[in-house]
């Protein structure tokens, strides 16, 4: 499991978004990752005691490939979330892989209305997920 937690400077894009006592603490965590067949890139968003969490899919050229969280910017009340694929982690099967995430972020209290995730790659950027999140129940 890669997991990599990331503080302080991702505060600045999300007035509104961090903790009001610290910066914003976030979690990019690749689930798991294999070579793809028919799957397409796909994400689900949701709001569960404070944290936006969201749960995605992407493709990547190897099922290796490092995911990075790209950035989280708010405009308005639409959050925007860009997760990118990095470089691949050493030697890998040579197929297109997809990868599975995990990306959680804590919430001040201040829910956004809108969501979007997009998911970005060396030569394009596409909107996988649109729309309000979900509530936990």
């Amino acid at each position: 499991m890669r997991r990599r937690t990331l503080l302080g400077g991702l505060a600045g894009g999300l007035v509104g978004f961090a903790a009001p006592e610290d910066d914003a603490t976030a979690s990019l965590e690749r689930r798991d990752q294999r070579c793809a067949s028919d799957e397409d890139d796909a994400a689900t968003v949701r709001i569960d005691e404070g944290a936006l969490v969201l749960e995605g899919l992407i493709r990547t050229p190897t099922p290796c490939h490092a995911l990075v969280l790209e950035s989280v910017s708010r405009e308005r009340d639409v959050l925007e979330v860009t997760i990118g694929v990095g470089d691949p982690d050493g030697f890998c099967v040579q197929c297109l892989g997809v990868v599975e995430y995990l990306f959680e972020i804590e919430l001040d209290g201040r829910e956004p209305d809108c969501v979007a995730v997009f998911h970005e790659r060396r030569d394009e950027t596409v909107r996988v997920a649109r729309g309000e999140p979900q509530r936990a129940n």
